[in-house]
């Protein structure tokens, strides 16, 4: 039984999926089988194995385990497409589509407008709707709950002397180059686009995780910011304001419509926000504390990261690290080994190269995380970083200050430098956000979020690369213009972007070779002829601390094909294939004269001991520009 609803009024689907307290597949029950945790879960009930004893209290959280049954949808998967995926009753084309999947194999195909896909995607991925311009209740400058936005110029431990001139010998921001060799175009076309029309655009929530509050770098500009916590834990020092202040700076100069959350650890119920809370910005709070295997290996840090986007869906940046600068003592940061996270690279404005000092390489405990000392039993883990974004420039107004210990009175002169892996991580961060705030599709979706800016760059990245022994996942920079669109971008840049949610056997179209798989075609534009493809998929972190390795492996195949029928390909003459053993990801670039694209996704394995067997969180994404 099939069941396809044509919806192309913005009112039309309201009734379609209108419930309550649904979970994040569209089940209106509190256990649900599925690779996400729901609103009313008792987490007592379920099952921890045996590296959770190390877990924070978001680690502990094992993902829910369900039982028989189940009378809702068990899958669900949904497109967009910038050109338009085909026409509805009104002779428009529509960018959205939306499938549930049922145990009595029925299937229910949504092909919506703008405004019925946010109604639907709200009711599905989300009990409450989606909040649009919305000033959080308890933003604050400093500790002033704001009407009007005060100075905030003391920190809580350090005392900061005047404001006073400095040097600078980096690249100003406003100067950070794109594609068209023009003065910040990239940032300038995102402020100046004019977006009072884009009836789906609403208020993002984007919290940072890190040491400190921010305080002023530039004596002309006030703060304005949320506490995530009512009494958030910091214990502040010099540096890790300076760190926090130089994200905050970055936020502020590239944000729209973007509300700054600031906290010291992973927050509960980000959901619950108001705006809602979509992204996650990690950068450095303590390098001094930080252990050897913590920057060599996948320890719990990374698999508490790993719990908390695969069970809150939100899109996790993070600092790659800084090798030899900061007190990095290894490798990465420790929440950068994260695979469902997006770690972060710095390239030099000043050079276009890849910053030396740039972190990277992540291994995993073939035993069990804690078991891997003195590099035994490892294996190498998913490729990090997976983005570069710029590192190494200035802001024109920020100006140099002194921080002297309240008590101690010893001095601190930091760098007006915006440097290091968090300055690129922080603008990677903002692009992600002004994406999220346009688009509707992307928001709950941090594995389409990461194949999209896999796609994305368009700026070269100079030779060499300076990244010892390791050859960078992509070359390219990302920019605004290929990053941020909705429906109302035709022709420059072009994506398609989908997502395949709950049971794979029902997901999956084909079986060859005794390996599922899926299969669909995409209908070339015209006018493109070079592409980019990338799927990316999430992982429950205690899988990857007690197996030692992903416990999924995809891999991506693209065919010629002269029309939309899947089946239409010989499946051994590829145009192009990507088909790693580590990676929660694959990419592929290739160059087609072909009406349709297909493309096969193939679950080349998956772990016997996953505690979501035969579950996927799985995104994909195809670029192309002129």
């Amino acid at each position: 039984m099939k069941k396809k609803i044509t919806v192309c009024v913005a009112l039309g689907c309201a009734a379609a999926f209108a419930a309550t307290n649904y979970d994040l597949l569209g089940r209106n029950g509190s256990k649900m089988n599925s690779p996400m945790v729901y609103k009313n879960v008792d987490y007592h009930k379920v099952k921890k194995n045996e590296q959770q004893e190390l877990a924070s209290p978001q680690g502990k959280k094992a993902l829910m385990r369900s039982p028989t049954g189940l009378n809702g949808p068990i899958a669900i998967s949904g497109v967009f497409d910038t050109e338009g995926l085909a026409y509805g009753r009104d002779g428009s084309p529509y960018c959205f589509s939306l499938k549930r999947y049922y145990s009595d194999q029925s299937l229910e195909s949504i092909d919506a407008s703008v405004n019925a896909y946010l109604d639907m995607a709200n009711s599905v991925f989300i009990p409450v709707n989606m909040a649009k311009n919305v000033t959080p209740a308890n933003l604050f400058s400093g500790s002033t709950p704001i009407s009007y936005v005060t100075h905030y110029d003391v920190s809580e431990q350090y005392d900061g002397s005047a404001f006073a001139p400095t040097s600078y010998w980096d690249v100003e921001f406003d100067n950070l180059p794109n594609s068209a060799g023009l003065k910040r175009g990239d940032i300038s076309w995102w402020f100046d686009a004019n977006y009072n029309q884009c009836q789906e655009c609403g208020d993002v929530g984007l919290y940072m995780d890190i040491g400190a509050k921010p305080v002023r770098l530039d004596p002309s500009k006030t703060l304005q910011y949320a506490l995530y916590e009512s009494n958030p834990s910091f214990v502040p020092n010099p540096e890790r304001e300076v760190i926090s202040s130089k994200a905050y700076s970055i936020l502020r100069e590239t944000t729209k419509n973007t509300a700054i959350y600031i906290t010291g650890q992973l927050p509960e119920g980000p959901k619950y926000k108001n705006p809602q809370v979509y992204v996650g910005l990690h950068n450095r709070k303590d390098d001094s504390g930080m252990s050897q295997e913590a920057a060599t290996y996948y320890t719990a840090e990374a698999r508490d990261l790993d719990n908390y986007i695969y069970a809150n869906r939100t899109v996790d940046v993070v600092a790659a690290g800084n090798r030899r600068i900061r007190n990095n003592l290894g490798q990465l940061t420790p929440q950068g080994h994260a695979a469902n996270a997006i770690t972060v690279g710095a390239v030099d404005a000043a050079n276009g190269q890849i910053a030396s000092y740039t972190s990277n390489k992540s291994n995993y405990c073939a035993m069990g995380i804690g078991h891997c000392s003195n590099g035994q039993y490892t294996i190498e883990g998913s490729s990090k970083p997976e983005i570069f974004n710029y590192s190494e420039f200035k802001m024109p107004g920020d100006m140099k200050r002194t921080y002297n210990h309240w008590y101690s009175n010893n001095s601190h002169n930091p760098s007006p430098n915006y440097d290091g892996t968090e300055a690129a991580a922080t603008y990677t961060a903002n692009m992600v956000a002004g994406l999220l705030r346009v688009n509707p599709f992307y928001r709950w979706h941090p594995e389409v979020v990461k194949a999209l800016l896999l796609n994305a760059g368009e700026i070269n990245i100079n030779n060499p690369y300076y990244l010892y022994d390791f050859t960078p996942v992509t070359t390219k920079i990302p920019s605004y213009k290929s990053t941020v669109f909705n429906r109302f971008h035709h022709g420059e840049y072009f994506h398609d972007s989908r997502y395949w949610i709950g049971d794979w056997p029902r997901l999956s179209t084909h079986i060859v070779a005794m390996k599922s798989e899926l299969r669909f075609s995409v209908k070339r534009p015209s006018n493109k002829h070079n592409f980019s493809a990338a799927i990316a998929w999430l992982s429950s972190g205690n899988d990857i601390a007690s197996i030692g390795m992903l416990p999924q492996n995809f891999d991506l195949y693209v065919y010629d094909n002269n029309s939309s029928d899947v089946n239409n390909i010989d499946i051994n003459n590829y145009r192009a294939i990507s088909n790693s053993e580590r990676n929660a990801f694959e990419k592929v670039t290739f160059w087609s004269n072909a009406q349709y694209l297909t493309f096969r996704i193939v679950l080349k394995s998956e772990h016997t001991r996953t505690e979501n067997p035969r579950q996927a969180v799985l995104g994909f994404d195809l670029a192309a520009a002129n």
